[in-house]
């Protein structure tokens, strides 16, 4: 742009200058600096050369011509920058300095000795940084898989709520049907009304003569056409609400009737419970059991003679089914190995693993049986025979809970080998801390064992 005779204002994309000067020869002031230029006129020949200003030193090296040699078109950004102002100070990942690194027009340097960094220097501190970055995953996959470990210990917490008498009787109340369909929605006769106002506005605008012409021409049309249009598309919106509403009251009268259905079955139940009706006693016990989903095999068998004591007869799952014997380290190579765990951590998990699932499972039993006040619970677990190959049911836990011990448990966790002691539990642990062997428990005979339901 010219300002004045000899004086030009210039537009890039790096920024504006301002040249001054007569045919041939002139001056420029620009964000890179001042040049000099001078040539003969109508021969093409000129030369050009910087006489002060510029980027900063940190740049020297690198030319606006660089921008354009041969490299890598997604480093552009970057080149244009260290070319507009000098050296840049980045944290890049593994694969971005190798992108850079192969670029020609980007040197690296060492940023607290400002001294260049050859290929080899750049590639070795790439493959710490990636072996640091391979680390850090490693130790990020191990803590969720120790979480993971963690939560399966204790698949049994929180335990069920257990409710009392009380609670039984008061829920023999029906409830109302919950949650109910909802209703339909009422017609939006402002949202109507605009509605068929743009549909009639769409079709003048798009046939006959108003097609031609400016939009607000056809919408004039519409509205004039709304005032006849518009009780007869209110009729058919009132309508088709009414025809909503007859649906939702016959959905709404049959889930309630259905809920009705199923509320009275509930209270039914729940009187036969209270009344100790062993038949249905005897059904929901063999529901719970069935209905339970651990995160290991295991198999429970159960009998009782009244409403107030169940007998659960429970195989455990064996302790190298459930607890490793090795645990993951990460090397300083970033490869991972197994390394050997010490016996008694894995025998005191797998104690705390058992010892929770017998608990759990006279919670539950307690959450649906209001008149039952004793669980009795003889486990068992496979163990290897010398010179035999079948292996032998050896019992290592006998425990009687009562109902009022395992509700204030689950009001406050408590270690669960005392816990288990305090309930004259018959348990030992062994020098490694692991389940010893016991004696099977007297109620354990096998007339009862033959009439147990598994």
């Amino acid at each position: 742009m010219r300002i004045l005779p000899g004086l030009n204002l210039n537009f890039s994309g790096s920024g504006v200058s301002l040249s001054a000067g007569v045919p041939g020869a002139r001056v420029t002031f620009g964000p890179r600096g001042t040049y000099a230029s001078a040539g003969i006129p109508g021969t093409g020949l000129s030369y050009r050369q910087r006489i002060g200003g510029g980027r900063p030193s940190g740049s020297a090296s690198l030319r606006e011509e660089d921008l354009n040699l041969t490299g890598d078109r997604t480093n552009d950004e970057l080149v244009q920058k260290v070319l507009q102002q000098g050296t840049q100070n980045l944290t890049l990942t593994p694969g971005e300095a190798r992108r850079y690194m192969a670029d020609p027009r980007l040197k690296f340097l060492d940023p607290q000795t400002g001294r260049r960094l050859s290929g080899t220097q750049l590639e070795a501190r790439i493959k710490a940084a990636e072996l640091q970055e391979k680390i850090e995953s490693l130790q990020v996959q191990l803590q969720h898989e120790a979480e993971a470990y963690r939560h399966f210990l204790d698949f049994w917490l929180p335990l069920p709520a257990i409710p009392s008498v009380a609670d039984w009787q008061n829920a023999r109340a029906p409830r109302p049907l919950d949650p109910p369909p909802p209703p339909p929605a009422a017609p939006d006769w402002p949202a109507g009304r605009a509605q068929l106002l743009e549909e009639l506005t769409e079709r003048h605008a798009s046939s006959g003569w108003e097609s031609h012409l400016p939009r607000f021409v056809a919408k004039a049309g519409a509205k004039k056409e709304l005032a006849t249009a518009w009780p007869e598309r209110e009729a058919q919106l009132q309508q088709d609400y009414e025809l909503r509403w007859q649906e939702y009251q016959q959905q709404l009268a049959e889930e309630t009737a259905r809920w009705n259905e199923a509320e009275a079955a509930r209270i039914a139940w729940g009187d036969r419970l209270l009344a100790g009706d062993l038949e249905e006693v005897q059904h929901t016990v063999a529901e719970v059991v069935a209905g339970l989903k651990f995160p290991f095999e295991t198999r429970c068998e159960f009998f009782l003679n009244d409403a107030q004591t169940i007998y659960l007869h429970l195989d455990l799952p064996e302790i190298e089914d459930v607890i490793p014997e090795t645990r993951k380290e990460i090397l300083k190579s970033g490869e991972t190995r197994e390394a050997r765990r010490e016996r008694p951590e894995r025998t005191a998990e797998y104690a705390r693993l058992v010892m929770g699932q017998c608990l759990y499972l006279g919670a539950e039993v307690f959450s649906y049986l209001p008149l039952a006040q004793t669980v009795l619970v003889a486990a068992y677990t496979q163990r290897p025979r010398l010179r035999e190959s079948e292996p032998i049911d050896t019992y290592v836990l006998d425990v009687a809970f009562a109902r009022e011990t395992v509700v204030e448990f689950t009001r406050q966790e408590q270690k669960l080998p005392a816990f288990l002691a305090r309930l004259g539990a018959r348990f030992v642990v062994n020098d490694d801390g692991g389940l010893g062997r016991i004696e099977p428990p007297a109620w354990l005979k096998r007339g009862d064992l033959e009439g147990a339901k598994s």
